[in-house]
């Protein structure tokens, strides 16, 4: 888009009908078409205007959701040059669930699983080149970098929460609040496109948690863990 149509584009998801108006429209287009392309990309580059937090009435609320939920739907037929989209803002960070606005997370998780399914897939050669494949993980770099950031930060201020508390609660307060407040689920989706350095700070991230909350024991189910073997690989 230019730039003249990015400002149009801003003004009309400004309002809940102009959300409403891009939920029906991407629902029209076939997954993988040029316009749902272009319409995601841009919706990429503006996560922070679009998914900073949820307005106090439900119905705007699950407008937002909805949006969010549609795009994840749109993802599944991008490719991975798209899915690189960079933005100069950084992405409001939060668990899925979060009661304030998970929106944004819901979308990148949909991109990191997507990329992972190209990448692993032999078929769609043509998104697979050299160029594509060093754009998605130049932005997959940047993007990791603000992942970690947050995540460790989120656990520097679990420990000290902690440290006031009784120690025979500490166990349950901390697995509550690893669960409510870290971004387990793309940790997870991020393994995949890792380097070894990453890995490291991955594995390092599970390993200091573990002894406290338990984020990073073994064990099924979506609750507050990673596992290190996983991290591995």
């Amino acid at each position: 888009m230019s730039q003249e149509d990015d400002i149009v584009f801003l003004r009309i998801v400004s309002v809940g009908k102009g959300r409403k108006l891009i939920s029906r429209f991407l629902h029209l287009l076939l997954p993988g078409s040029e316009l749902a392309r272009i319409v995601c990309m841009d919706i990429f580059r503006h996560l922070r205007f679009l998914f900073g937090g949820l307005p106090a009435d439900a119905k705007a609320a699950d407008t937002i959701n909805n949006l969010a939920e549609t795009i994840s739907i749109c993802i599944g037929g991008m490719d991975l040059n798209s899915l690189g989209t960079c933005s100069s803002e950084q992405p409001p960070l939060r668990p899925i669930g979060s009661p304030s606005g998970d929106g944004a997370s819901v979308i990148l998780k949909s991109v990191l699983e997507r990329a992972t399914n190209l990448l692993r897939d032999p078929l769609p050669a043509s998104n697979l080149s050299m160029p594509n494949c060093a754009l998605w993980q130049a932005s997959f770099d940047a993007f990791f970098g603000l992942l970690m950031k947050y995540c460790a930060g989120k656990y520097d201020s679990i420990t000290q929460s902690l440290i006031s508390q009784d120690k025979e609660k500490i166990g349950s307060v901390a697995a509550r609040a690893v669960s409510v407040e870290m971004l387990v689920e793309i940790l997870r989706a991020s393994i995949p496109h890792t380097n070894e350095s990453q890995k490291k700070l991955l594995l390092n991230l599970a390993q200091r948690s573990m002894p406290v909350t338990g984020f990073g024991s073994q064990g099924g189910g979506s609750g507050g863990q990673v596992n290190p073997e996983s991290v591995k690989g």
